[in-house]
């Protein structure tokens, strides 16, 4: 996997989960830019067109995705929901429009953020849980539904609590283990406590099927 420069625990843990996904074909990026180092996690042979709000981004599609999106029924064998949905008043029609556009069986596959600092772009409207993106992705024709948590637990909020303390990412890339490995140590002294992943997820990956 490629090294991407973050100090962020909960992108390093997004940019891991983002290089086992492998699409074939056409890709539409909704909310991303020509810039965004997760491209080129994604595995097989496909075109990624960009799609944003804003075109200062760099991208090659502008359009709104709380509203129509400019593309036809069944363009797309997969589009990236990146840290995108916590953003958008509207997320329904985002999704909706997504299953409209992908092709069959093709992959909506994406990231939110849950135990995450409010981070304005230009909003920040929501937090979801597991059973939130379930029913939002059942609700909207999705099928094969996976979510996994990201982070490791409870240290890793921690981590992100003090990020600003983090200056430089040589720092970042030194600390963050000795978090995971608390949140190891951690989950071996107690199983089973509410201090994990599972209760304190820094956030989800998703991906779901048009069947």
């Amino acid at each position: 996997m490629p090294i991407l420069k973050t100090k962020s625990f909960l992108r390093v843990e997004e940019y891991k989960i983002l290089s086992n996904l492998s699409i074939n074909g056409k890709i539409l990026d909704v909310g991303g830019s020509k810039k965004s180092g997760y491209h080129k996690l994604i595995r097989g042979r496909h075109e990624i067109i960009t799609g944003n709000i804003d075109p200062s981004y760099g991208i090659d599609v502008v359009f709104d995705a709380q509203k129509k999106w400019p593309f036809d029924d069944a363009s797309f064998d997969g589009v990236l929901f990146v840290n995108l949905l916590e953003h958008l008043s509207k997320y329904e029609v985002a999704v909706q429009e997504a299953f409209r556009t992908l092709r069959a069986e093709g992959v909506l596959a994406g990231v939110v953020p849950f135990m995450f600092n409010v981070h304005g772009s230009p909003h920040d409207y929501f937090r979801f849980t597991r059973s939130a993106l379930e029913d939002i992705f059942t609700r909207a024709g999705f099928s094969n539904i996976q979510i996994t948590e990201l982070g490791t637990g409870a240290f890793s909020v921690i981590y992100h609590c003090l990020i600003g303390f983090v200056r430089t990412v040589w720092l970042a890339r030194v600390i963050m283990p000795i978090f995971k490995f608390a949140d190891r140590i951690l989950m071996r002294l107690k199983p089973g406590n509410k201090m994990g992943p599972k209760n304190m997820p820094l956030g989800y990956y998703f991906e779901a099927e048009k069947g």
